[in-house]
């Protein structure tokens, strides 16, 4: 009798263990593996954490095809990936270089450009973006204007007095006031300079610039509230102020739209 009520015993012990297992795999293995494939599938185009290689998804030949017929003569596309918390802006370079190939039977190198932004928080919650945070965009690129992501550089002569009449910078205004009529988004505007002259005098000369945009976006139709803008002088430049041609990417405005 005691042998059968250990043996009974024993049975039921096995059979509470199997039952919490298949509770377990069920319901916290399972699931955990079902959310990270849910989080994969939203979107056309994913990376590895800590990988350059992008991950594409049956979706993505339609998201390459719209991307495709949004060119505009004399634009390139840019091409903008991600890096995340613990990883490095190399790597970012490296997914926009892989990213480009996959334009390669489409478009020459001549016609893209690469950039990276980052860090953008978590890898792993950056995958319910359905890019994964990479960013493909049609930009200007003269020697007038060079449009980023995220902001635009329009490049000044050296006479500050100059009216806004270049075909080039004429051209790109009037796309961007369409833009902002239509969207509703606000522009701030910051005027910058080369290093001739003192402080005062150049952050004065990156006033004017950036009061000059503004007062021909407003003369255009786009409402003086949803300008703002400041002068950061000579503070920042972003080339060689030893040579003329660093000065003139230096004598610039830049436009961020919010």
């Amino acid at each position: 009798m005691k042998k059968l009520l250990a043996f009974l015993t024993v049975l039921l012990f096995l059979l509470l263990v199997w039952r919490a297992w298949s509770w377990y795999k069920d319901t916290v293995v399972c699931c955990d593996e079902t959310i990270v494939e849910e989080v994969k599938a939203v979107g056309p185009l994913v990376f590895d954490c800590n990988s350059d290689t992008p991950i594409t998804s049956s979706d993505w030949a339609s998201r390459k095809a719209a991307i495709l017929l949004e060119k505009k003569e004399g634009e390139k596309l840019l091409v903008v990936a991600p890096y995340f918390d613990g990883e490095t802006k190399e790597l970012g370079l490296a997914r926009a270089k892989k990213l480009s190939e996959l334009f390669a039977n489409e478009l020459n190198s001549e016609a893209i450009e690469l950039d990276v932004r980052g860090p953008l928080g978590d890898c792993q919650v950056a995958l319910s973006d359905p890019l994964h945070k990479s960013i493909f965009k049609w930009v200007v690129r003269n020697e007038n204007v060079t449009e980023l992501h995220d902001k635009v550089f329009i490049y000044f002569e050296y006479d500050k007095t100059k009216e806004i009449d270049t075909e080039n910078v004429v051209r790109y205004l009037s796309e961007l006031i369409e833009e902002v009529k239509a969207s509703g988004q606000s522009l701030h505007i910051t005027g910058h300079t080369d290093y001739d002259g003192d402080e005062d005098y150049n952050y004065n000369l990156g006033l004017e610039r950036a009061e000059r945009v503004k007062n021909y976006l407003i003369s255009k139709g786009v409402s003086a509230e949803r300008i703002t803008v400041e002068s950061m002088g000579k503070k920042e430049p972003i080339a060689d102020n030893t040579t003329e041609e660093g000065k003139q990417k230096n004598r610039r405005v830049e436009i961020e739209i919010k």
